[in-house]
Formats: structure tokens, C-alpha cells, sequence
């Protein structure tokens, strides 16, 4: 296969392994180039060449520089200030781009790709290998240098243990849920707090991620009523002079906020259980937007 051919066949594929494997945009777009540039340098692509199946070499050495990448993030993670969020895929709430809405197919929620970041690399690799890509054990063994029997007990476990955790709605596929989502954000843009209240479950997690770049909450905030007044200074800030604009996040839906006091827009993502809001995500980080195109409302 030409090189050509198979940059259009595979990088698809390669970019959404990466941004699940790294949790970042740019990180994951970086690191497909550099692999299809050392598989040009190394001329191993075409046909009849060393490489039988150039698909898994392909995801094999993407695999493997995750790894690497992971390994060598591991101590930024371990002192990152606050919440770790990954990079959002936010694209127009409205958009009729059948292009588009293939890529939100092929993309996991926010909030399971949150949870993903409880995992080792290893652990992560193996489960999206096989979760999200279906690869065979011996093909996982293989990129990630374990044993069948090995990648098999740690995917069997990682499944028990992350569907305890998996949000229980879809809300890329419930309309349901999307109704109870944008009156979550008609309650918070025409300040009814009593309604947004009502929404928000007893037990809500609010995950803030700042980065140490801008003001952020650097602890989980717990509870409805915190939750509830944490909104409330974000409102009280703007003034009624803010603006928002709604988006798909991952797939699901979410919004915009911009700021009437700040260059840079906040990104929220909203996960709903049994009709109330269970978890909420926040990024304010804006080293995290720098593969959006957020600059107005």
C-alpha cells in the first residue's frame, strides 16, 4: 500500500486510539505523524514488504509510544494542580456535517474517558484494545509485550470494575436525557435556582480543571449545595453579561460559557442519572483549547 493510502486508510483509526490512550487532541495528532513519518523513513509500508498487516503494525508502535508518552506524564500528572480533565472533541450542537457526525460516533463520552484516568497505561491499553477496538488477545499481547492469559485477567477485571462506575445513561443516543440537559442550562442561564437545584443529585461531583493556569476549584466539589453555590459565584461574576453557546462534547451535549471578564470560554460537560445531574466537568485550562475553535459565542 502507498503511503498516501494508507495515511487516509489508517489515521482515522491511529487518532482515535491515541486520543483515548493519551486524553489529549494534540498530543494524539502529534504522535500519528511521527508514526507514519518513521514508516516512510523506514520504507516498510509497501506491499510484499516485512510488514504483513500493516493495520496492527500501525496500532502496535501507536500503542507503544502512548505507553512511553504516559509513562514519561505520569510524575506532570502526579502534580498537576487540580482535577486532570482530558482535552474535549466539541463540535457545533446543530451540525448536519454527516462527516462529523461519523467522528462523534467513533469517540467515547467524557465522562468514560474521565474514568479511564484510574487506569495504569497497561491497563488502559489493554482495555481499550480490546473495549473499544475489539482486537484479538494475541494482537494485544502482542503490542503491549504481556501474555494472553495476562491481557485477558486484566481486561476481565478492568470490566467488572469500570462498569460499576460507567455513567448509566447514553446521551448521545437518549433524547431523554438531552431534553433534561438543556433545561439544566435554560435553569442556570435564567438563574433559577430553585429549578437548577432540583436537578442536581444529593451526591453530584463537580470536576474543576484549571490547571494552575486560571482560577479553578483544585478539589472535587461534592454535594448539591455546593455544587449549587459554586454556580451561583460563577453567575453572580458574570453579571448577566456572559453568554453561552451549545455543543456536543464527545457526542454528548454540553455548552460553551464565555466570559464578559476573561479571554478564555469554559467548557462544561454534564452527566445525568435517573433525571438529575450526577456529574459535571469543567475545563478552564486553556492549554486544553488550543485545538478548538472557541473564539466567539
Amino acid at each position: 500500500m502507498e503511503l498516501d493510502s494508507a495515511y487516509l486508510t489508517y489515521r482515522p483509526l491511529l487518532l482515535s486510539l491515541a486520543y483515548r490512550m493519551l486524553g489529549s487532541v494534540t498530543h494524539a495528532e502529534d504522535l500519528v505523524q511521527d508514526t507514519f513519518v518513521t514508516i516512510q523513513q523506514q520504507d516498510i509500508h509497501h506491499e510484499g514488504g516485512p510488514v504483513r498487516n500493516l493495520k496492527s503494525y500501525l496500532c502496535k508502535m501507536v500503542t507503544n509510544r502512548c505507553l512511553d508518552f504516559l509513562k514519561s506524564a505520569r510524575t506532570k500528572r502526579e502534580v498537576y494542580v487540580g482535577p486532570w480533565l482530558p482535552e474535549p472533541l466539541v463540535q457545533d450542537y446543530a451540525t448536519q456535517d454527516p462527516l462529523q457526525r461519523i467522528v462523534l460516533e467513533d469517540t467515547i463520552s467524557y465522562a468514560f474517558l474521565f474514568l479511564l484516568e484510574r487506569l495504569t497505561p497497561i491497563e488502559r491499553a489493554v482495555f481499550i484494545l480490546r473495549e473499544a477496538f475489539e482486537f484479538d488477545y494475541s494482537d494485544i499481547a502482542d503490542f503491549v509485550q504481556k501474555s494472553e492469559t495476562g491481557c485477558r485477567q486484566i481486561y476481565s477485571r478492568l470490566k467488572r470494575k469500570i462498569q460499576e462506575d460507567r455513567p448509566q445513561v447514553d446521551l448521545a443516543a437518549s433524547d431523554q436525557s438531552e431534553k433534561l440537559v438543556m433545561q439544566f442550562i435554560h435553569a442556570t442561564a435564567t438563574g433559577d435556582m430553585k429549578g437548577l437545584f432540583a436537578m442536581l443529585a444529593d451526591d453530584i461531583v463537580l470536576y474543576n480543571d484549571g490547571g494552575g493556569k486560571v482560577l479553578a476549584a483544585i478539589r472535587p466539589i461534592t454535594s448539591s449545595q455546593r455544587v449549587l453555590a459554586f454556580i451561583q459565584g460563577i453567575m453572580a461574576k458574570e453579571n448577566g453579561q456572559g453568554s453561552m453557546r451549545l455543543v456536543r462534547i464527545n457526542g454528548q451535549l454540553g455548552v460553551v460559557l464565555y466570559s464578559s471578564y476573561e479571554p478564555y470560554p469554559t467548557i462544561v460537560s454534564i452527566e445525568m442519572q435517573d433525571d438529575r445531574v450526577q456529574r459535571m466537568y469543567i475545563l478552564r485550562n486553556p492549554d486544553k483549547m488550543q485545538h478548538l475553535q472557541l473564539s466567539g459565542a
